[in-house]
């Protein structure tokens, strides 16, 4: 069979094997696996082995990181948690100090009022004395004056005071 290629007859196919071409094939096949584990396998190994070496420490930095995070984290709370426990006990004593000192700054409050109270009494007691001592007095010289007149005589003044007294003592027994 004849078979035409654009009007060209086709050259007649070879029979049988050609064990040069695949000699060649397979030397060249050889020399091309040599030449890119040479150049290619090698270097491409290097670069995965360094690659994989690379991730493998990344992991391993991650996973140290992430255990200093958590430790880290419990040192904040663990931290927290005290600072809240001063927190409160500030608060608490706080509370403690300022109830105590109200109630100091009543007593002294109270006890100035008291103080304030009894020396407005003495002075007023003083004051009733001198009032009643000056009545007396007053009593004394009226008395005096009317007992003269009445009398007609002149008595002394210590007379006249004995009279008061006396009178007075009188007047206080009924």
């Amino acid at each position: 069979m004849n078979y035409f290629i654009l009007g060209h007859a086709a050259p007649a196919a070879p029979t049988g094997v050609q064990w040069g071409t695949i000699v060649v094939t397979l030397l060249t096949f050889l020399i091309l696996l040599a030449l890119l584990r040479k150049f290619a396998w090698g270097p491409l190994k290097k670069i995965m082995d360094d690659r994989q070496h690379a991730i493998n420490s990344d992991i391993d930095n991650a996973a140290a990181q992430n255990k200093e995070a958590k430790r880290y984290a419990e040192e904040n709370k663990a931290l927290l948690q005290r600072t809240q426990t001063e927190v409160q006990t500030i608060l608490e004593n706080s509370k403690t100090q300022a109830k105590r000192e109200h109630e100091e700054i009543l007593h002294a409050a109270n006890s100035r009022a008291n103080k304030l109270v009894e020396d407005a009494q003495v002075e007023i007691e003083n004051e009733k004395q001198r009032a009643i001592a000056d009545i007396n007095d007053r009593v004394a010289e009226l008395s005096v004056l009317i007992a003269s007149k009445v009398i007609n005589k002149e008595i002394n003044e210590a007379d006249q005071q004995n009279l008061v007294r006396q009178f007075i003592q009188e007047a206080g027994d009924k």
